[in-house]
């Protein structure tokens, strides 16, 4: 019995990159998997592409957006169309290890009380080549697979104001236990750090696991990089980091 897994990927305008993201999602060896694509392009170059694998390998399900909805309600929709009891994201811009769903799953098929699962990453150029960097958020979190409690692991997050936990792409998690809609975070909705937001609202249901092999691919490039350092990004980031920090004892964090 495999459950089925509904792999995310909410695009805008990154043809090139988001076609190397699907295939790492058609790649998978997990063999129950669907594929939501919600697309904010204003034209239509990643639909062509998604029509080139349609109906060859697992079901792809594709939404344009014929307004841009933005990045979180883009993400929010994904999830609203999927039909999957366990989710993983994939930013348009990252890459899949072949095996990591079929790895992750097989702790949330071995322990009831895990809600999420995320793992080591490799950072990559936007050739996809492997760099290492010294920012302490692409770290090892342990050295092998750890099983956390959530409140644990939740509040390192907000001891240190970092995301140990993952960017979306790296973690897998069971749909019923998110209760609030993606990137919310007891009623705030987060406007940057929105999958801090999400993170910590699993955590309050039970386990992670950290699984210490790479089973993701994080891509930095220039595109992002000026688009996380903007001033505007950085404002949004510092307010949702002092929501989370503010509203964590109403969800029992930092007691």
């Amino acid at each position: 019995m495999f459950p089925k897994v509904s792999i995310l990927i909410p695009t805008y305008n990154r043809p090139e990159l988001f076609h190397k993201a699907l295939k790492s999602a058609l790649h998978q060896t997990y063999p129950n998997i669907e594929i939501i694509v919600c697309d904010n392009s204003d034209n239509n170059l990643t639909e062509s592409i998604v029509k080139l694998y349609k109906g060859k390998f697992h079901p792809i399900k594709y939404f344009p957006n014929y307004k841009n909805l933005g990045p979180v309600k883009n993400q929010q929709k994904c999830l609203k169309l999927s039909i999957g009891e366990y989710i993983n994201y994939l930013m348009d811009d990252d890459l899949l290890h072949p095996e990591k769903i079929e790895k992750m799953m097989q702790y949330f098929q071995n322990y009831e009380d895990v809600v999420l699962v995320t793992s080591h990453k490799q950072t990559i150029d936007r050739n996809g080549h492997i760099f290492h960097s010294n920012d302490i958020s692409y770290a090892p979190l342990f050295q092998e697979d750890t099983i956390l409690d959530g409140y644990t692991l939740g509040n390192m997050v907000l001891r240190d104001r970092i995301n140990y936990i993952g960017a979306p792409t790296m973690v897998l998690f069971r749909k019923r236990d998110l209760d609030e809609p993606f990137g919310v975070f007891a009623g705030k909705q987060a406007q940057n750090n929105v999958d801090v937001a999400s993170w910590l609202n699993l955590l309050t249901k039970g386990k992670a696991v950290y699984m210490a092999e790479a089973l993701s691919y994080f891509r930095v490039h220039e595109a992002q990089l000026t688009q996380l350092g903007s001033w505007n990004a950085i404002a949004k980031g510092t307010r949702d980091w002092m929501n989370v920090v503010s509203d964590g004892p109403k969800r029992g964090y930092l007691i």
